[in-house]
Formats: structure tokens, sequence, C-alpha cells
């Protein structure tokens, strides 16, 4: 018995033909979604507020700048207080006014020089010699001084008298009447300042003094460092206006800095100190990442290990099982499940399952064999005897019909012998064939028509009786009424085509129209007759039995008898291939 393959549906990763695994795999990552998207948004929230606590830690850090600037100048302010103070300061010239200036800075770097200036603006001591007469009247911090201020910072100006740049700090001279008389002052010089910030700023830290414009107050040889590691004095401007303490920015040397701006001295002097981005901010990035690769890599591992679990414990196993029905399904039913013994307890009871069901199918299918066989025999039996019965009731036709001498009755037993010649030969290509339900056609109708021959219908004519069919296969239901059909076609031939010739050809043609269609053609070249309603034949027994068995075929008759007679019927016949090998030859005709 052939068995067709199933047709399985294919599989995909979505939809109602997803496998075990994809669906298991979907389950598992919508079960880690949510604590993944968690770890995601705790590690974002972490991350901003590691860059808040940064910013504040930036702005601190220069807020202690700042705080060091304050010291300085307030510093400046005390020292300035004392010489206020002194009586050799408010005489305003001399030696001793030149001395105290130089014991007041002494030691101090930060200050390139003290001075005392009168009322009129004129430099009357120094700490220093001054080459000529100088006069700072104009000066703005000096027009502070003498409206009143008691304490002035100036921007960066640069000095008259020492010929550099620098930072001024001034206090009034009073007299004991309150009148402002003068102004005392110390310079800090720029030189120190950048030399001081050149060496806080390390690495790449910017770290600078600003003006209340916002430009660097640095000196012209050390410029161009420390203005490499800060933005563009325009981006600096609108953040001192807009009062903004942090901001992002890049550099003048294109690198990308975190900025904190810290005011002093009310805002007349600005602290910027900016930390690269990427020293800054790449832990904090790199704690971001690891924060969301986690729970991607632990999302992974899970997948990983339910992919390669079930593939190990489950996959495999049904993959095994699949073969073994399929091999079931074929017809194989002494295959068994051995390899299951080490598959997981549920697996493997269902292996033990499939092993009980084969066994019970391939009992009951030997029964059933036997029982087919036993049938078969009997079948056969039953043809053989029908056989036999056929030929002992032609026997008896024969010994009746030798005594007969009225050549009416006599055609009637010859025409009876050969209706049941026709059955006799259906039955024994029955018994004869190994598949009781296929005849093979063409033999069939080759015996058919040799008996016919031997049967005497021709008499002392000489018909040639031809056989042509394709090499197929047919079933007993069209193989009765299609012998008894072509046997009444060949006996109405030989009885009404051929009368007063001595000679004459009868053709038996069967073709195959399409793969459900199958014609019969019978035809002779004798006179023919006219098939009008008033012809010269009336319709008699043997017409009747055609229509008869064409009725039974299901077929459609047309009979043409312009030019001999021509009997076509076209009848449904499913195209069969021989199951069976070809039975010997039979005796040419």
């Amino acid at each position: 018995m052939k068995h067709s393959k199933p047709v399985v549906a294919p599989r995909r990763w979505w939809g109602r033909n997803a496998g075990l695994r994809p669906r298991l795999v979907l389950i598992v990552g919508i079960a880690m979604l949510a604590p993944g998207v968690l770890a995601v948004l705790q590690a974002v929230s972490g991350y901003n507020s590691s860059v808040r606590y940064l910013q504040q830690n930036l702005a601190q850090a220069a807020q202690l700048a700042a705080n060091e600037e304050e010291n300085m100048i307030s510093a400046s302010r005390e020292i300035l207080t004392s010489l206020a103070a002194h009586p050799d300061i408010r005489t305003g010239q001399g030696i001793a006014c030149r001395r105290a200036l130089q014991r007041a800075i002494g030691g101090l770097d930060q200050y390139a020089g003290a001075t005392v200036v009168n009322a009129q603006g004129v430099m009357t001591c120094s700490s220093g010699p001054m080459k000529a007469v100088i006069n700072v009247a104009d000066e703005p911090w000096f027009r502070d001084v003498m409206s009143g201020d008691t304490f002035v910072v100036s921007d960066l100006v640069e000095s008259r008298w020492l010929q550099e740049w620098g930072m001024v700090t001034a206090v009034p001279l009073v007299d004991d009447m309150g009148v402002i008389n003068g102004s005392v002052a110390l310079i800090i010089g720029l030189d120190w300042v950048t030399r001081r910030y050149q060496t806080a700023a390390s690495g790449e830290t910017a770290l600078s003094l600003l003006d209340s414009k916002g430009d660097p107050i640095t000196s012209k040889s050390a410029q161009a460092p420390l203005l490499e590691g800060l933005p563009d004095a325009r981006l600096i401007d609108e953040h001192l206006r807009a009062r903004t303490q942090t901001f992002t920015a890049r550099g003048r040397d294109d690198t990308w800095r975190l900025y904190a701006i810290s005011p002093l001295l009310d805002g007349r002097i600005f602290v910027i100190l900016g930390t690269p981005m990427l020293a800054a901010m790449g832990p904090l990035a790199l704690q971001v990442a690891w924060g969301v690769l986690t729970p991607l890599l632990m999302w992974a591992l899970a997948i990983a290990v339910v992919w390669f679990g079930i593939e190990h414990l489950v996959v495999r196993w049904i993959t095994y099982l699949d073969r073994i029905t399929s091999a079931y399904a074929a017809g194989r039913h002494s295959v068994r499940p051995e390899r299951a013994v080490a598959a997981p307890a549920e697996i493997r009871n269902l292996g033990e399952t499939f092993t009980r069901m084969a066994d019970t199918i391939q009992s009951r299918e030997a029964e059933l064999r036997e029982s087919l066989a036993q049938k078969e025999i009997l079948v056969r039996e039953i043809h053989h005897r029908v056989k036999n019965n056929l030929q002992l009731v032609m026997s008896l036709l024969n010994l009746h019909a030798r005594r007969i001498r009225d050549p009416r009755a006599e055609a009637a037993f010859a025409e009876a012998r050969s209706r049941i010649n026709a059955l006799a030969t259906l039955h024994r290509r029955l018994y004869e064939s190994e598949n009781l339900q296929e005849v093979d056609l063409r033999w069939f109708l080759k015996d058919l028509c040799a008996e016919l021959r031997r049967g005497g219908l021709s008499g002392t004519q000489e018909i040639e009786l031809t056989v042509e069919a394709p090499d197929e296969v047919i079933g007993p239901d069209i193989a009765v009424p299609l012998g008894l059909l072509v046997t009444e076609a060949i006996t109405n031939a030989y009885k009404h085509a051929f009368t007063g010739v001595d000679r004459g050809l009868i053709e038996v043609i069967m073709r195959r129209e399409s793969a459900e269609v199958m014609v019969l053609l019978v035809r002779d070249n004798g006179r023919g007759f006219d098939t009008s309603p008033g012809g010269d034949v009336v319709p008699g027994l043997g017409r009747s039995l055609i229509d008869a068995f064409v009725r039974q075929l299901h077929g459609e008759l047309r009979i043409n008898a312009e030019q001999g007679t021509e009997v076509e019927v076209r009848f449904k016949a499913p195209r069969h291939l021989p199951a069976v090998p070809k039975q010997g030859e039979p005796a040419s005709t």
C-alpha cells in the first residue's frame, strides 16, 4: 500500500504556525521586558542624578576657586587698610613712605607694586622707583575711590608705572576731618595670576579669571594656552548675562567641556572652571551603559538558556518522535523509538505509547492482511467456478445447437454463446490477475475477440477482426458492460454487415480522449444500413442490448452507417496505471 506524505505547514516565527521555541522565547522576552525597562529607567535616572551631582561639584569647585580669590583680595584690603592708617603713608612721600610700602608687600609674589596717590591723581610714593610723574586721575578705579568707595577692585588694566598688566585694589586716604586726600593702591600682577591658573589648570582642565565683560584676565605671553580651554567669548558673555551657573560647550581646542562660572566681588570678576566631558562624563556613561546592557545581557542569557534548554529537552525529542510517526505513516511499523529511553520522563512515556500503538497497528494489520488473503482466495475461487459454470452452459448450448436444423435458431444459439463467452473471458481474466479489482484492457479485448472468432460467427466467410487498445487497466464495473457491448457490436457486424460477400474487416479501437474519458470504436467495411426513421433496419435485440450497456457505462452512443457501420461510444473512465504484470499474450487473431 502506498502512503502519501502528509503536507506540513511551514514553520514560522509568529502566527499559528510558530514553533515551540519561538513561542517560549516570546513569553520569556515579555516576562523580562518590565524588569529590563525598569533597570534602564533606573540607569537613566541614576545618570541624570550623577550629572546634577557633577554639576554641583563643579560649581562648588569654581566657588572654592572664587573664594581663594576673595581671600586674596580680602587680604589685599587688610593690607591696604593697615597702610592707609600708617603715619608714613599718610604723609604720602619720602623714604619712610617707600619703605613702608616695601615692607607691606615684601615676600608676597602676587603684588607687583604698591603706590600712594594724592587727591589730584598723582603718584607721590611707590614701592619702586618712578622715572616720571604719573597721573591716574582718569582711571575708573581712582574716580571710584575719590567718590567715596571704601574698597575698589579694578578690571584688568595696564599700569602706567610698571608698564605691565594687572588688577588694582585701592582704599581711600582719609584725614582726621574725614576728607579724602588720595588713595593707597596695590597692583596684583597679571603674570602671577596667569602662572597660578596655569598651575591649577592641570591636564585639559580649564581655569581662568574673567573680568566683568567676560574677557579672560591673562597676560599676552600666556594668553594662548589659557584661552585654548575656554569657549568662545560670545558664548561666555551670553551665559554671564543669563547668570548660568553651569553649561556645556566646545572649547577653542575642540574639546567638549562642562563649565561652571562663579562670581566674586559682586560680579565684577568671575572664575570659570571647565573639565573635559570625557573625563567627567565617561565614568557616568559607562555606568549608564552597564545599567542598560546588564538587563539586555540577562535577557539574552535567559533567551539563550530557554532556546538551548528547549532544544535539548523537548524539541529534539519531538523531532525524533516526528520521524518515528512519519515512518509509521509510511507503513514501517517495525520502527521503535529506542533512543527515547534517554529523554525526559514525559517524552519517554510518549515514546512508550507510540511503541504500544505501533504494536497494536502491526498486529491489526497482520490480521487484516490474513483476512484479505483469505477473501482474495475465496473471490478467485468464485470467479473460477463462475467461469467453469459458464463454460458448462456453453457446452450445453453447443450440444443443443448441433441438433437444430433451423438457421435462425442456430444463429440465436451462437449469439447466446458469444454473450456467455464474454462473461467467461472476464471472469478468467479476473481470477488470473494478481489484483482482483483491475483488468488489463488490451489483453482483455484481444482475448474476447479471439474467443468470438473461434465461436464460429463468421461461418465460411473470411472476416478479419483486429484490436487496438492502450496499455491501461480498468475495473470490473467497466469491464463487464464494456465486454458485453463489444460482443454485441461485433455480433451485429458478423450478422448484418457482410451479407452476400466472402471477405470483410471488423476493427475494435479503444483510445483515451482525456484523463477522464475513453472512446470505443467498433467499425466494419460492410454494406451499412439506413439509420433514418424510415430506414431498412428495424432495431432488434442486439441494438437494445447495446443501448442498455451504453447506459450502464454512462456513455454516449453514436452510429454512422454511411460507409460500413461505425459504432462509437464515449464514456467516463479515469486513468489507472497498470498495477500488475502483464499476462501472457493470447494467440494472434
